[in-house]
């Protein structure tokens, strides 16, 4: 539970002393140090920041302070106050960035976070009613069980806005892709196999995303208007051959 506790902003020795304290209940600075086996200062010093996140709780008595670990639901509380946080910030910092229009945008995602922040940018970005164009992956990445979650998953909250996703795939895919053919937002082409690559493409208004699904996921963002739509043309070429 030490990594959780890191991934929830934890240090490591604030982690392992939180975990003590849980275990333990009620003690001192001297047991603490004894059993954890970190230095001095810095247990003072974990604990000092424990106590000011509210993780932590003391009493004073006649041998010093006694330290005991407060309720795990307080990490719940501190994951609301930080969302309230993020909430008013994130309009503020939105005012100070430049919103001026460049003719080309370039951007790269890496990693399976940086791979669904892509995908959530698409539906967030494509406006209520659009349309996307999709070249499908080719049927060795819809093997990835995370992979087809994710997109299926993510096909309703498209859904939700009306988008209307046109999809023309490797026809080795076609188990793979009978959740998606199924929404009702979703048509689906088959083109013969090994026609696509393994590399997927979505198109949408200026923007075309190029992914890659590998050990370590790739994507690959252009806005610009031109480049979109020579995509779509070659898109709409392989849409009439497609079955």
């Amino acid at each position: 539970m030490e990594k959780e506790l890191r991934e929830l902003g934890l240090t490591e020795n604030e982690s392992l002393i939180y975990l003590h304290l849980l275990k333990k209940g009620e003690t001192t600075t001297g047991s603490i140090i004894k059993e954890t086996q970190i230095a001095n200062s810095r247990v003072y010093e974990s604990l000092n920041t424990l106590v000011g996140k509210g993780l932590v709780s003391y009493n004073v008595q006649k041998d010093g302070k006694h330290f005991q670990a407060e309720s795990p639901n307080k990490f719940i509380e501190l994951e609301e106050q930080r969302k309230k946080k993020i909430s008013e910030l994130v309009p503020q910092l939105n005012n100070l960035k430049n919103t001026k229009e460049k003719e080309t945008l370039t951007a790269v995602y890496e990693g399976y976070e940086g791979f669904k922040t892509a995908f959530r940018k698409i539906v967030y970005d494509c406006p209520v009613n659009g349309v996307i164009d999709v070249f499908g992956f080719s049927q060795p990445q819809y093997k990835s069980e995370n992979l087809s979650l994710f997109l299926n998953n993510l096909n309703l909250k498209s859904i939700k806005k009306r988008q209307k996703l046109r999809l023309i795939t490797d026809i080795s895919s076609r188990g793979f892709q009978e959740d998606i053919a199924k929404a009702k937002n979703t048509e689906v082409k088959y083109m013969p196999s090994g026609y696509l690559s393994p590399a997927a493409m979505d198109i949408f208004e200026d923007y075309v995303y190029i992914f890659l699904w590998e050990e370590k996921p790739f994507v690959f963002m252009i806005k610009n208007k031109l480049i979109a739509e020579s995509f779509k043309q070659y898109f709409n070429v392989l849409w009439t051959i497609a079955k």
